[in-house]
């Protein structure tokens, strides 16, 4: 079986994930005492992760620009979802996890912004 390659390096997933966390460890060596640089790797790593659920194969906004093809624009698509999230902590909290539901949250935010800078047709 031929392992699956990343588009750019023609690495393995398995080598290219490697490579990522050792950079990624080098990087946070710079980065002590950032507050925001933690989170923003587990974002980028929550998302990495959900491309994956999704079956994203071709690029990472795959899913999220296909809402396209039901005459959604993604981008609104994206300011949906983090509504539906806020909606979630205005209501009763029960057993929702807040931490989870922010990160949810800046996660839409990210890919929102991602599919406005993938589309010129889109309002800016």
């Amino acid at each position: 079986m031929t392992p699956i390659t990343t588009p750019v390096s023609g690495a393995s997933t398995a080598e290219s994930s490697e490579r990522r966390e050792r950079l990624l460890g080098e990087l946070a060596l710079l980065m002590e005492g950032d507050p925001y640089w933690k989170i923003c790797v587990e974002l980028w790593r929550l998302l990495s992760r959900k491309r994956g659920y999704y079956g994203c194969v071709e690029s990472p906004l795959e899913n999220a620009l296909g809402v396209e093809a039901d005459g959604i624009l993604p981008y609104k698509y994206q300011i949906a979802r983090v509504g539906e999230k806020c909606r979630r902590l205005r209501g009763s909290l029960g057993t929702i996890s807040i931490r989870k539901t922010i990160m949810d949250i800046a996660g839409h935010a990210v890919v929102g912004v991602a599919c406005l800078d993938h589309g010129d047709d889109y309002e800016s």
